[in-house]
C-alpha cells in the first residue's frame, strides 16, 4: 500500500492495537491507542513521542551527544489519520547540535519539536544546589496497583469503545489537584509497532502529562496544554517516570506549570508547560 492510499485510511482496526503507530512507507498510521480522552483525535503527547523518536535517530549517529532540552509545540488538534515526520538540523557545532522535528498531516504542521543536543564532558567538582526533595515510594506494593483512568466514549470508534489511558499511573499520596504529591507513569505500548520504547521516547510521551499534574485545581482540570519543555540534567534510567508538581501560576485563562522529573534513582530534570483555559 502506498503512502497516498494510506492517507485515506482512518485508525487501524482493533485487532492491531499493539502500538500507537504502524509505519506504512513514509506515513505514521495511528491506532485507537493514540486517541485523546476528549474525542476521536490524536492525543497531544503523540507529537512528543514522534518528535523524540526522530531526535533519537540523530543521537544514534553520535553517541557522545545527549539530549538536554526538548520543547514540544502543539499547534492544533488533529484527527486520527496518517502523518509524516521530518527532521531539520538548525545548528551543528563541535559541542552543540540543535534540530527541529515537524509532525505534519496532509501537508499541514500539527506540531513541532526542538531539541538541544550537547556533547558530554568531564563533570566539574564541587557541591551544587539540591533539587527539592520528593518523599515518594517507587511503584510497588506500597502504592498498590496502577489506577484505571477512563474517559468518555469516542464518537466514530468501534461500538462499545471507551477511552482508557494506555499507560499505567500511580498517585503518590492518592490525591489529585493542588493536594497531589505527584504521580508515577509508565507506558506499556510501543510508540511504533516492532520498536522497543526507549527512555527518551518515554519522556517525550510523558511530558504532556505534566500539565494536568501542575494545572489541576480543586474543581478539576480546565486547562488544555499548548506546549511543554523538558530540561534534562542526566539520562533517564528504567521505565518509570515520576512527575513531582512544583508550581502553578495563572490569570485570565492562561497558566504555566512546572514539575520535577524523576526516575527510580532520583531527579532527572524539569518540565515546564503553558496552557489555556478550556
Amino acid at each position: 500500500m502506498t503512502a497516498e492510499q494510506t492517507a485515506n485510511q482512518g485508525p487501524q482496526a482493533d485487532e492491531e492495537l499493539d502500538a500507537f503507530f504502524h509505519v506504512d512507507g513514509d506515513a505514521m498510521v495511528p491506532t485507537w491507542l493514540a486517541s485523546s480522552p476528549w474525542g476521536p483525535v490524536l492525543h497531544g503527547r503523540m507529537t512528543g513521542g514522534l518528535a523524540a523518536r526522530a531526535a533519537e535517530q540523530v543521537l544514534a549517529e553520535d553517541p557522545d551527544l545527549i539530549c538536554t532540552r526538548l520543547t514540544i509545540d502543539m499547534f492544533k488538534s488533529a484527527p486520527l489519520a496518517p502523518m509524516q515526520v521530518s527532521t531539520r538540523t538548525v545548528r551543528s557545532g563541535r559541542r552543540i547540535r540543535i534540530i527541529e522535528v515537524t509532525v505534519e498531516q496532509d501537508g499541514t504542521a500539527i506540531g513541532q519539536g526542538k531539541f538541544v543536543l550537547l556533547r558530554r564532558a568531564e563533570q566539574p567538582d564541587g557541591v551544587f544546589r539540591e533539587t527539592p526533595g520528593w518523599i515518594a515510594p517507587p511503584p510497588g506494593p506500597e502504592l498498590g496497583p496502577p489506577m484505571r483512568n477512563d474517559g468518555p466514549g469516542l464518537d466514530g470508534a468501534s461500538e462499545g469503545h471507551r477511552w482508557t489511558a494506555p499507560h499505567q499511573s500511580w498517585r503518590v499520596n492518592g490525591r489529585s489537584g493542588p493536594e497531589s504529591a505527584g504521580t508515577w507513569v509508565r507506558d506499556v505500548y510501543p510508540l511504533v509497532a516492532g520498536e522497543e520504547l526507549t527512555p527518551l521516547v518515554r519522556l517525550g510521551l510523558a511530558g504532556d502529562l505534566a500539565s494536568p499534574e501542575a494545572n489541576t485545581s480543586t474543581r478539576g482540570l480546565h486547562f488544555i496544554n499548548a506546549d511543554y519543555t523538558i530540561y534534562l540534567g542526566r539520562e533517564l534510567h528504567g521505565e518509570y517516570i515520576g512527575l513531582q508538581p512544583y508550581g502553578h501560576v495563572s490569570e485570565r485563562g492562561v497558566a504555566v506549570g512546572q514539575c520535577v522529573v524523576h526516575d527510580e534513582n532520583g531527579p532527572v530534570g524539569f518540565i515546564a508547560t503553558t496552557a489555556l483555559a478550556n
